[in-house]
């Protein structure tokens, strides 16, 4: 599901003598929960954290939200779960975090850049009958049509859906919700968490900040920040959901590198937000019919999640 050239495990040279290694975006997100022994990853994650000093921290409380949305869709009754790119050890995934011998179901759609996910996931969980995985592409609605064909899932009861990897390093986020919204049943919920919108860089690169810059330089991979207003512009237009839980989580750094020059540690990128949403997807929404789905290449109540 990425949005850039397919070609992991290679190198690029950064043009001032010190090699970028080209790694993925699941294996930078385990290094910066100090999974060892991927040298790359390792380096990517440094570069990134220079940029963006609460990455590992914002990546910790989604993980935190998840698990909370978890808890919540398991109280209300869910039996079936879809996660769209799961995480890498250290990492925890969403099938530990179920009650043991719940009987939930769950389906990992895994990005084929991802050979290290489809790896562990495959090594985990092949005993398991109720976890089930498969390829992401093309789209999420003909994998939800085909897991629905297998067994794996039914559309005929709701689904909770976890999207945050996929969405925040998407740069084509309706395409992900049109798929979602098109195939969801009745009273299903998207949960989502986004990285804020930081301060853009002034230079060449004005509309992207250094964190997303670095990110995209390092993985190939895009990481795109959006604000609040953005995020929830994407669940209004052009399909409005129920909104059950939207607000903002506050994360900090734990060491934020000094900068060369200027103000101190603190005012400097020490302190962001993540922003936090779970839709329901409306009753009385007809799916679209198959052959006009949007392809994966590219609200009424409001509170704070509890």
């Amino acid at each position: 599901m990425s949005d850039h050239p397919r070609h992991p495990g290679t190198t690029l040279a950064s043009g001032l003598g010190d090699p970028h290694w080209i790694v993925t975006r699941a294996r930078v997100r385990a290094a910066l929960a100090g999974r060892p022994g991927d040298p790359g990853a390792h380096a990517a994650a440094e570069r990134i954290r220079a940029c963006m000093p609460t990455i590992a921290a914002a990546i910790e409380a989604e993980h935190a939200v998840r698990d909370r949305v978890l808890a919540q869709a398991h109280a209300a009754g869910f039996g079936q779960y879809v996660v769209v790119d799961p995480d890498l050890p250290p990492w925890k995934a969403a099938h530990q975090k179920l009650p043991a011998g719940s009987g939930c179901r769950v389906l990992y759609l895994l990005d084929d850049d991802e050979s290290a996910v489809r790896s562990w996931i495959v090594t985990t969980c092949q005993d398991d009958p109720n976890i089930r995985w498969r390829s992401s592409y093309p789209d999420i609605a003909a994998c939800l049509r085909i897991a629905d064909l297998t067994g794996d899932i039914t559309l005929d009861e709701p689904i909770c859906v976890l999207l945050s990897p996929a969405l925040q390093h998407t740069q084509k986020p309706r395409a992900l919700l049109a798929g979602l919204w098109n195939i969801l049943p009745a009273d299903s919920w998207v949960s989502i968490t986004q990285l804020s919108l930081q301060e853009r860089a002034s230079a060449a690169d004005a509309d992207r900040s250094p964190g997303e810059i670095e990110f995209w330089n390092s993985t190939r991979s895009p990481l795109v920040l959006r604000s609040a207003s953005e995020l929830l512009q994407l669940f209004t237009e052009p399909h409005r959901w129920d909104l059950k839980q939207c607000g903002g989580v506050e994360i900090q750094a734990e060491n934020p590198a000094p900068p060369v020059d200027g103000p101190p540690p603190s005012t400097v990128n020490a302190v962001s937000e993540l922003l936090t949403l779970v839709a329901r997807h409306p009753g009385g929404a007809e799916p679209v019919p198959a052959n006009e789905t949007t392809p994966h290449t590219e609200g009424t109540g409001h509170d704070d999640i509890a």
